[in-house]
């Protein structure tokens, strides 16, 4: 049970924290609500624990003995995060919400933002060597890690959608949007830097 309480605490404490997934989704609820963000959403609680397994099922070994690869992914991270910080400051929500082609981050460019994000290989590499699956049920083992984060990140990344649409109603003018788009794209990039050194 203690177990089960140390893995929890983790997940809460390293999953409610401001990161690159927590001000997207808040910044997605803020632009486009809750419901067109929920795509989003799912994708994180989806994604990280399927990388969370792959890293405790020996992935991270590869990349342990492929330094090169690990190197790459760094650069490919700060493009992706660099890309997506300027679509979040170039936004205007009183012109480019009504673009046909303007839409929040899928499922699927969620799910697939988990192995750039600096933050969530971090959380990932520290669940696998805070708590090692055992010699004789591994999968098992990684498998529970991967459902309790799962299981709280509902619950964090949650609030940070919910504190998103509250933003929304306070911060009602195109003007106000525009500077918070801008401050989030900027704390984006300064948190992917900070990540990056956690990580490395």
């Amino acid at each position: 049970m203690q177990h089960f309480q140390a893995i929890a605490l983790f997940a809460f404490l390293s999953i409610i924290t401001p990161g690159p997934n927590n001000l997207m989704i808040m910044t997605s609820s803020m632009n486009f609500g809750v419901r067109k963000s929920l795509p989003h959403f799912f994708g994180i609680i989806v994604g990280f624990p399927l990388m969370l397994l792959a890293m405790g099922l020996g992935l991270n070994a590869v990349f342990e003995s492929l330094p090169w690869f690990h190197t790459a992914l760094l650069v490919f991270s700060l493009l992706m995060m660099v890309y997506l910080a300027w679509r979040i400051a170039s936004f205007s929500p009183s012109a480019d919400a009504l673009k046909p082609g303007t839409k929040p981050l899928s499922f699927f460019n969620a799910v697939l933002f988990q192995w750039v994000n600096p933050k969530a290989w971090f959380m990932a590499t520290a669940a696998v060597a805070l708590f090692p699956a055992s010699s004789n049920t591994p999968v098992l083992d990684v498998l529970m890690v991967a459902v309790i984060m799962a299981s709280v990140g509902l619950l964090c990344v949650g609030l940070w959608l919910v504190l998103g649409a509250r933003l929304r109603a306070l911060i009602n003018s195109p003007l106000r949007l525009k500077w918070f788009n801008g401050t989030m794209a900027a704390s984006l990039v300064l948190f992917f830097a900070y990540s990056t050194v956690q990580a490395v």
